[in-house]
């Protein structure tokens, strides 16, 4: 086993990024290309065939996921375009990542399930999950930009973010009977007749719930784990 000061990789999430962003997985190389080819240095000290072993060992893990699980890791982790050197006239200096596209377009129409019964604008959905995953999306900006009311993009917002994102348990402000419980405060007590009721109405609290996101990391931890060069 490797010891935690020699593992390559802190934490699975490192090593998410490290496999999504390395430049030697582009589609457009082949594979002879892409392993006689130097990359450039990581900040980790992988590059060439090194680099290409580890991002390749990493990958192997993800394809026990499911297409989804997996779209979402690619849509939270990898990047949106590559540098482009191609010289051209009209080329903008960037290509996009062919890998980002197939997974915001296959979770763009796997959104559709929570969206039953809404017409809902191709853009507009789209633009709602690449949101969801971490691009700046302004809600008002992408709601004209789809000819739709910017409350009924909103709506929609909230249903994608519960789906992807989920919704963690919010915190709770202890209750005046365990604060005065918790120390000698009896005459704060005595001082507040209500509070020796037995009975005390407390707010309703909403449950936790695990979106895409937090599944498909936590599936993709589990696998991860196995390898001795990534930290827990």
């Amino acid at each position: 086993m490797i010891d935690t000061e020699q593992k390559l990789f802190r934490t699975p999430q490192d090593a998410l990024i490290f496999a999504f962003n390395y430049s030697m997985q582009r589609a457009d190389r082949s594979l002879v290309d892409r392993m006689a080819s130097p990359a450039a240095r990581t900040g980790k000290g992988l590059s060439g065939n090194d680099g290409a072993g580890q991002a390749g060992m990493i990958r192997r893990e993800l394809e026990q996921l499911s297409d989804i699980e997996r779209a979402v890791l690619v849509a939270r982790f990898a990047p949106r375009s590559w540098p482009c050197a191609c010289g051209r006239a009209c080329c903008s200096g960037y290509e996009p990542n062919p890998e980002y596209q197939a997974a915001i377009s296959l979770l763009t129409q796997s959104a559709m399930s929570v969206l039953a019964g809404r017409v809902v604008h191709y853009q507009l959905r789209r633009g709602l999950v690449e949101k969801a995953a971490g691009l700046k999306v302004e809600i008002a900006t992408l709601a004209r930009k789809c000819e739709v009311n910017e409350k009924t993009a909103d709506a929609h917002w909230q249903i994608i973010k519960l789906w992807f994102q989920g919704r963690s348990r919010p915190k709770v402000k202890p209750s005046k009977r365990k604060r005065a419980a918790a120390g000698d405060a009896t005459a704060d007590v005595a001082d507040e007749p209500h509070l020796h009721d037995e009975a005390i109405v407390q707010p309703e609290v909403s449950s936790a719930v695990d979106g895409l996101e937090s599944k498909a990391r936590k599936r993709a931890d589990e696998l991860l784990s196995t390898l001795p060069f990534i930290g827990t």
